[in-house]
């Protein structure tokens, strides 16, 4: 098929979600719908669930959440107003990280009562929705976002539904007492228990994913919890050297979280990656001379810590108190 065509295709998914189908040829490009039969034996179309599709050369550079993310806006589309996206689904379409969480199934509730089915990638959760339970996002019927998370959280480790609270309370998007109160709403669910520790343990000034299960590794190890996001200050003028994830102050230790996502956003126009890294060099020397130790973890590291990792943590701990008390 022809570039030209190739582009209307994509900008037409791009406005669906990702995705497009056979009418949307038809009624929206008059494109002959017989045409996806021919971008799928070619390649570069893929089929997206049962009737929806995608350009390979978008959808391939999808993660699996962002894959996930097409086929929740296309089963929501395809559904329409009888069914309202809950749970994993529900945090897709938001943009939310979804950590260690089962892609499987689309998760909807129906709401002319026809629940208690799978088919098709499609799971009908036979849930009780309240009107303040539904909003909208991007035209689609979901739940709310405090509701979402302990729909998935109650599916999901503790460690998973950590990141999804530290999330939605550093966006500001939920509160605290709203995931408080759904917790109430969910309390006799099975699972429950698993959100309810994460609600205790979320802290909204986590950035990063890479941070919260950072974190949830110093919980199981059972170390000691370190303060979030400290500035780290001239001792001599108060002038501000840097930001670093975590402090332990009795400790004298900062901790940073090292991953691809947290680099990429340093990087700047007109700036080599290699300059950055060395700018981040520098912050740290700069940091680390207000007599503080660094310690920097890594998604490898905090995803599966061995007890040799929470040895060397704590070895370093007191390693740091000693040297700068």
């Amino acid at each position: 098929m022809d570039d030209e065509t190739l582009f209307a295709i994509e900008a037409l998914a791009a406005a669906n979600g990702g995705y497009f189908t056979r009418a949307d040829l038809a009624l929206r490009l008059g494109i002959d719908p017989r045409a996806v039969t021919l971008l799928l034996r070619s390649g570069e179309a893929r089929r997206v669930r049962h009737g929806a599709y995608a350009l390979s050369r978008t959808y391939d550079r999808l993660d699996a959440v962002g894959q996930f993310t097409v086929r929740c806006c296309a089963v929501a589309d395809k559904l329409g107003p009888r069914a309202v996206l809950c749970g994993a689904a529900s945090l897709a379409v938001r943009g939310r990280p979804l950590v260690e969480v089962d892609l499987t199934y689309v998760d909807v509730v129906r709401l002319d009562g026809n629940n208690g089915r799978r088919e098709a990638g499609v799971r009908h959760r036979d849930f009780v929705l309240e009107d303040s339970d539904l909003v909208e996002v991007d035209g689609r019927l979901v739940t709310s976002e405090a509701r979402a998370i302990w729909e998935a959280g109650v599916k999901v480790s503790p460690r998973s539904s950590l990141v999804l609270m530290d999330d939605a309370l550093h966006r500001a998007s939920v509160t605290r007492d709203e995931l408080a109160r759904i917790g109430e709403r969910f309390a006799a669910w099975e699972g429950a228990q698993k959100p309810r520790l994460a609600l205790a343990l979320a802290d909204g000034r986590a950035e990063t994913p890479g941070e919260s299960v950072t974190r949830w590794m110093f919980h199981v190890l059972r170390l000691p919890m370190p303060e979030l996001q400290y500035v780290v200050r001239d001792a001599a003028t108060g002038r501000s050297l840097g930001r670093t994830d975590f402090v332990w102050l009795d400790y004298r230790t900062l901790g940073e979280f090292d991953g691809k996502v947290k680099y990429a956003r340093g990087f700047v126009e007109d700036k080599e990656p290699a300059d950055v890294v060395m700018d981040e060099k520098t912050r740290e020397r700069g940091m680390c001379r207000q007599r503080f130790g660094m310690l920097r973890f890594i998604w490898s590291g905090v995803w599966r810590p061995t007890r040799a990792e929470a040895v060397w943590i704590r070895s370093e701990l007191e390693a740091n108190r000693r040297r700068f008390r």
